[in-house]
């Protein structure tokens, strides 16, 4: 007969084992779904509209927040450990993950980076902000296709109708972007951004950046007095009407250049994470479109 003391001594063996086995484990959605661990609220919109219910998706990042600064937390590893799949978009958008998500991919879970899918043409391969062109979003969707179906185990019949209609959907934003912006001249299609997040944009839809108020594809740069001087010159030499701001990122310096120049207004874009719901940028589609309305309003 077991004592007291070997009882104790049993059940705690039993609470080890149980627990070594749980840890990093893939872990399933009540309903046996396999979870997927995306990084930004924006690529999480597009993998829901390939993997079309097939999977639990879990956002890393907050809407609103911004994905140059995010810090993960011991507790959003094993989020990620435990998933069957994490998407990034890599490009070092996700400057304080990307330890971590090496980290995820040496112990075994795939990470799957978009940015190692979309093809930059004669832009800047460093360029991060990839999701601002939705034909290169298409064409590089296949590939995710086939590592939801590969590594996450999902249906490859679902998938492959739920991709075919996204890419329609996405070129059909393509087309209603190009109608939307075509009334605006060569001299007005200048972009004035509080850090260089639209150069995507700005190539497919056949506008010129003029100017950042910081000179990065990262938040996490500096700006000086001496730039913003600079800055509002060339403002006031192209005649821009309105300098772009951004949802996630500090309003001080972009409305010191506005004070500055004088008569121009300060527009805030949708740039590195959707926007609540209601606001017409919840989805990516719902994104690009209201970012494309604000430009062309703005300029026109």
């Amino acid at each position: 007969m077991f004592d007291l003391r070997s009882i104790t001594l049993v059940l705690a063996v039993l609470l080890v084992v149980s627990s070594c086995g749980a840890a990093g484990a893939p872990q399933e959605a009540a309903d046996g779904r396999p979870s997927i661990m995306v990084t930004t609220s924006i690529w999480a919109d597009v993998v829901s509209n390939v993997a079309c219910g097939e999977a639990k998706l879990q956002t890393l990042i907050p809407i609103g927040s911004d994905p140059h600064g995010f810090e993960p937390s011991l507790a959003d590893r094993k989020r990620m450990e435990e998933a069957v799949l994490v998407v990034a978009n890599g490009l070092e958008l996700e400057e304080g993950l990307d330890d971590t998500l090496a980290a995820v991919a040496d112990g075994g879970t795939p990470v799957f980076l978009m940015g190692e899918h979309i093809d930059p043409g004669p832009l800047d391969s460093e360029d991060p902000h990839i999701w601002f062109d939705p034909r290169r979003v298409g064409a590089a969707l296949p590939e995710l296709a086939d590592h939801l179906v590969d590594r996450a185990g999902l249906d490859e019949g679902v998938v492959g109708e739920c991709l075919a209609r996204y890419q329609a959907d996405l070129a059909a934003l393509d087309s209603e972007i190009a109608d939307v912006v075509a009334a605006l001249p060569a001299d007005r299609r200048k972009l004035v951004t509080s850090h260089d997040s639209l150069a995507y944009f700005a190539d497919r839809y056949g506008f010129e950046v003029i100017g950042t108020v910081i000179p990065a594809p990262s938040t996490l740069a500096e700006t000086d007095p001496a730039r913003l001087e600079e800055l509002a010159r060339i403002i006031e030499e192209a005649g821009v009407p309105a300098i772009f701001a951004e949802t996630q990122h500090t309003m001080d310096d972009v409305n010191a250049l506005a004070a500055r120049v004088g008569e121009v207004e300060v527009v805030t874009l949708y740039t590195g994470t959707l926007g609540p719901s209601g606001e017409g940028a919840d989805t990516y589609i719902g994104f690009l479109r209201t970012n494309a309305l604000l430009i062309a309003e703005s300029l026109g």
